[in-house]
């Protein structure tokens, strides 16, 4: 059977339909550049120990750009998803694991910075200004934790954690206070410290003010202590140090102070703690050292993930609690991890 010019323009037109909608095709027409060698460059080895918490062939994804100052992740199950901050832009927002996207969460959050879940599934944040702990309720309301001591206002609440006693434990260095960028620029009232609060309180708990500018937090695996980043450097001619105390039954106290990591080249911010007590902090230094360091509990250097950006924050997500996910400045990465968060 010949076919006239009509018919084999029409026979070649729905032969190229056929082709671009198969999956091959759109595969193919998918690929961008030739992929990183595994393993990435991103896995940085300081301790053999390291090598088994890394996993060979784990990519580095960035799943987001556009933020001014990403921070405050904090993985939901139920959801699957993981609430994140841009400071400066007030928004609270959400990756979803299930599609890769990020969408906004919430606008004008009061310059949301820490995020955390309690053990009810309700949103806890920190917020700059005004400033203030505040929980998301299920009925859509909120409910102010903590927002003035002995009759000041907060510094500007910057990370927390959620204890099952229903307590929240939070640092207040007063960041969002020295620019109108991240909150709004005036006197810090009261020391720079970390405090205790819960629904019984008129007021937070005064913890601790032995430390400069008391940051990220995490508890233990156990949860009988915390750690708490000093990244005194910014406002003291001081190191940068992760700092351990040990708290109390009811969490209304602290004791035994020990400074476990010291250093002159970085500063630490957020932290996550690993099922075995590993401390993976976000980490500020330049190249080399931007990314997330990690240190056993004794505060031995095991290992980094290195990003092209200052990384200010972790947790572990996914439904294996094994994949790293770090707000880093303007973007927020993962990372698959041979090890699960705490």
């Amino acid at each position: 059977m010949k076919l006239g010019r009509r018919q084999f323009l029409s026979a070649t037109a729905a032969l190229a339909a056929v082709g671009t909608s198969s999956p091959l095709f759109a595969l193919q027409t998918s690929l961008g550049g030739v992929p990183d060698r595994y393993p990435i460059d991103a896995w940085k080895v300081e301790d053999p120990r390291f090598n088994d918490y890394t996993i060979f062939n784990s990519p580095l994804e960035r799943h987001w750009s556009g933020g001014l100052w990403t921070e405050g992740p904090a993985w939901n199950a139920v959801g699957r998803y993981v609430v994140f901050s841009d400071i400066p832009r007030a928004l609270q927002m959400r990756w979803d694991e299930a599609t890769d996207q990020v969408s906004v969460l919430r606008h004008n959050v009061g310059y949301s910075n820490g995020n955390t879940f309690d053990h009810q599934g309700r949103l806890i944040s920190c917020e700059h200004y005004p400033s203030r702990v505040l929980r998301y309720e299920w009925d859509g309301s909120t409910t102010v934790l903590a927002e003035r001591y002995q009759g000041k206002p907060l510094n500007a609440p910057n990370d927390l954690v959620a204890l099952p006693s229903g307590g929240v434990i939070f640092t207040d260095p007063g960041y969002g206070a020295h620019f109108d960028y991240e909150g709004k620029k005036r006197a810090l009232e009261l020391e720079t410290a970390i405090y205790y609060v819960d629904d019984s309180l008129d007021e937070p708990i005064k913890l601790t003010e032995d430390i400069h500018k008391p940051n990220g937090i995490v508890l233990t695996p156990d949860g009988r202590s915390f750690y708490a980043s000093d990244s005194a450097p910014t406002h003291f001619e001081e190191p940068a140090r992760i700092i351990r105390w040990a708290l109390s039954e009811d969490g209304r106290s602290v004791s035994d102070r020990q400074v476990v990591v010291t250093s002159e080249d970085t500063i630490f911010d957020g932290m996550a703690c690993d099922i075995d007590g590993n401390i993976w902090s976000s980490a500020n230094g330049g190249e080399g050292i931007d990314g997330v360091v990690v240190f056993s509990p004794t505060g031995e250097l095991l290992g980094r993930v290195l990003l092209p950006e200052v990384c200010s924050n972790v947790c572990f997500a996914g439904k294996g609690r094994n994949r790293l996910f770090m707000t880093a400045s303007q973007s927020v990465y993962t990372i698959y991890t041979a090890t699960r968060g705490a």
